[in-house]
């Protein structure tokens, strides 16, 4: 990514525990990925969110901070990293995502997104499941 759309990346995550937005440009198109506390109660962890789809995560590991894209496809080695602070963790990801939109056809990011919503209703499903119903 350029340096000017480098800079042009809003990182109002820095106030966060509250929801922060980036500011990606692509292709002369922003896109906006919203950083937000993944629990409440634990302030280096991170999840990103992409027109309401979760697109990776940010965390504190020990010193550095661990970001990564994790969508339901196969991902290039580029799609995950490590950074010395939270805001170029997140800034590093946003450039990456950029790149993984502009590198990616529309159909293969619908299915990603399909398989996500499979995914969670699945999820849903089992969490209704009374633990006594339940097959082994």
């Amino acid at each position: 990514m350029p340096e000017a759309a480098r800079s042009a990346i809003n990182t109002a995550c820095r106030g966060l525990p509250g929801p922060g937005f980036l500011l990606v440009e692509r292709m002369s198109t922003k896109i906006s990925i919203d950083a937000r506390l993944r629990w409440p109660d634990v302030k280096d962890d991170y999840v990103l969110l992409f027109e309401g789809h979760s697109i990776g995560r940010v965390r504190l590991d020990g010193t550095n901070w661990v970001w990564s894209i994790t969508i339901p496809m196969a991902l290039p080695d580029w799609a995950e990293g490590t950074a010395a602070s939270r805001d170029e963790a997140l800034k590093t990801l946003a450039a990456a995502w950029g790149k993984l939109l502009a590198q990616t056809s529309p159909e293969r990011l619908q299915r990603a997104w399909e398989l996500e919503n499979a995914f969670e209703a699945r999820q849903q499903k089992l969490a209704a499941i009374e633990p006594d119903e339940a097959q082994p």
